[in-house]
Order: C-alpha cells, then structure tokens, then sequence
C-alpha cells in the first residue's frame, strides 16, 4: 500500500464535492492511503463503468424519445427561417 500525499487527495476530495460527486465516489477517494491501491482502483473502476452506463442509458432514452426537429442542413435552415 502506498501512502498519497493527503493533501493532494483533501484538495481531489474538495474538487469532487464542488463538481456534485456522489457518497461513493467521495468515499472511495476518502479512503485512498487507507485501503489497498488495489482496492481503491477497482472501486473507481466499478463507480467509472457504472456512471458510464447510466449516462450511456440516459443519452440513448433522451435520442429515442424526443424527435429531432432537424435531421438536415436544409430542415435546419428552414425552421430557423420560420423561428423568424
């Protein structure tokens, strides 16, 4: 286990509660120079993939429930002629 220089990872931890990060990601950062590496990587790992996958899920739900109203230049060109 290494030891991190504690007040690059108090300075991560502030950055990460200003940005809205989530108790499991907080905690995971927190614990970082007390628990394994090899335990803190895998836990940032599992909270990366599954934030992946939650936003991938959202996008893909958002792209298929709302139509576009501008699938072309020229569709594109037209509603904004008619916006004025």
């Amino acid at each position: 286990m290494s030891t991190p220089n504690r007040e690059i990872v108090g300075e991560l931890y502030r950055t990460l509660v200003l940005l809205g990060a989530d108790n499991g990601l907080l905690g995971t950062v927190g614990s970082w120079g007390q628990l394994p590496d090899e335990d803190v990587i895998a836990n940032l790992k599992g909270w990366n993939g599954a934030t992946l996958k939650e936003l991938t899920g959202r996008i893909e739900h958002y792209e298929t429930s709302c139509p576009r109203l501008a699938d072309t230049q020229g569709d594109s060109r037209r509603i904004a002629a008619q916006a004025r």
